[in-house]
């Protein structure tokens, strides 16, 4: 069997960053230019790991930039699928999310598993119908799951009894999440190891990721072409785009791909060492310099500059004019967006969500992030911090999306037991009952 299929995600469709509007331009023009490449190529399909969107409410102008792209590979002829990310799920409480409402038009197959107390269960895409659990296309059978969180693995786990279940007629089989590999971006909590995804091999070919803004591939299994466009500042020198997959299952390795970039804003990112400079003077001028340098190697559009002083001042706070070094940005480089950013303070607490300034970091990172600081206070719980903390942001989540406590006790005990190193007795779990809870 031979296919070949794009697959992409993270496009944030509706970012409007550093509230400069013609980000969100540069967004919208990141996602034309793969609907256009995925247009005139004509791929047997194309997958959406996640992230359309960037929230889950969206302005005018976000709804026709998606409209306008998914209308693009519609006439075209190419099938395409989806499933919803941590940005652009439906919210809690609320049924439909605007990918739901996407797929009522049939612009999208909108993919996610049934789960249930019951377990999980694949749904096939039924015929002028476009939602379900899994849908076959050119010999492949995609599954798609939404983004879970600190339940992925556990949900995994579940899921490959249905897939054992799935028929053996040679289909070859893609699973799209929206999750990330630990290990891949340094110091980010993501929601699976290598070891949760290697027994998915059983009954998967490919592994269809998003969520991380980075391309990796692992193992010629798991796959992520990364965002299109520069969502976060320390992003800007990672390789990303459009995944461009070709599948040969008459080879010994039956995936090949490459990575198509996709055009994006130039950023330009001076780090200034002002332990360098004993007077305020000596580092503007050192600033105008490396600002004139920078410039000279630009070519075409204008840049988001940033500029970040860092070290240990050899003079007094009061006289560090960052309005002053912000003004130089403006008239040297004429950027869309610059900014001045101090980092010389050394804070007794950081929020790990990435590697500098600029990182933003969703809700969910933040809590855990949060929770497993405080336990890693404690000499106790500290050798398994972070495993407590992703149980408690899973304990969380399954408790908004209605689950017993009976179940999100099993959950707990569960959980604790698997971790290697024994916690100490937590007093009254055993009185966590529906009748006191």
């Amino acid at each position: 069997m031979r296919c070949r299929f794009v697959h992409f995600g993270d496009v944030h469709l509706g970012t409007q960053q550093y509230d400069c509007p013609e980000r969100l331009i540069d967004f919208g023009r990141a996602w034309m230019h793969a609907c256009r490449y995925i247009a005139e190529t004509r791929p047997d399909f194309a997958i959406c790991a996640g992230d359309l969107f960037n929230r889950f409410s969206i302005n005018p102008i976000t709804f026709d930039q998606a409209y306008a792209g998914l209308s693009l590979i519609r006439e075209a002829g190419v099938p395409i699928v989806d499933i919803e990310g941590n940005h652009d799920r439906a919210r809690y409480g609320e049924a439909r999310s605007w990918i739901d409402s996407l797929a009522d038009q049939g612009l999208l197959t909108h993919l996610d598993l049934e789960i249930s107390a019951e377990g999980v269960r694949l749904v096939p895409v039924q015929p002028g119908h476009f939602s379900g659990s899994m849908v076959e296309w050119s010999g492949c059978r995609i599954i798609g799951v939404r983004f879970l969180g600190a339940s992925t693995e556990r949900v995994l786990r579940e899921l490959q009894r249905s897939l054992a279940e799935l028929p053996k007629d040679g289909a070859f089989t893609i699973l799209v999440l929206h999750a990330g590999i630990t290990g891949v971006v340094p110091r980010v909590n993501a929601e699976l190891t290598t070891q949760a995804i290697e027994p998915l091999r059983e009954w998967v070919d490919y592994l269809a990721l998003g969520h991380l803004h980075k391309h990796y591939a692992q193992g010629n299994f798991a796959y992520n072409g990364g965002s299109l466009e520069t969502w976060a500042l320390n992003e800007w020198g990672w390789d990303r785009g459009l995944l461009e997959v070709q599948i040969d299952t008459s080879q010994s390795q039956p995936v090949s791909y490459r990575l198509i970039e996709v055009p994006r804003r130039p950023f330009v990112i001076l780090r200034i060492d002002t332990g360098a400079f004993d007077h305020p003077r000596a580092l503007l001028r050192h600033c105008w310099e490396r600002l004139q340098l920078a410039r000279d190697s630009l070519d075409g559009e204008r840049p988001v500059v940033f500029v970040v002083l860092e070290g240990r001042l050899r003079f007094d706070r009061r006289d560090l004019r960052t309005d002053d070094i912000e003004r130089a940005c403006y008239e040297v480089m004429d950027p869309l967006v610059a900014m001045v950013r101090e980092e010389c303070d050394i804070r007794d607490f950081r929020i790990d969500g990435g590697e500098g300034i600029d990182t933003p970091v969703d809700r969910t990172t933040l809590e855990q992030s949060v929770i497993q600081a405080r336990l890693a206070q404690d000499d106790r719980y500290a050798p398994r911090a972070a495993q407590l903390a992703a149980l408690a942001i899973e304990l969380k989540e399954r408790a908004l999306q209605g689950a017993s406590g009976t179940d999100l006790l099993q959950t707990f005990r569960t959980t604790l037991d698997r971790l290697d190193v024994p916690l100490p007795a937590l007093t009254g779990v055993d009185d966590l009952s529906e009748g006191n809870r």
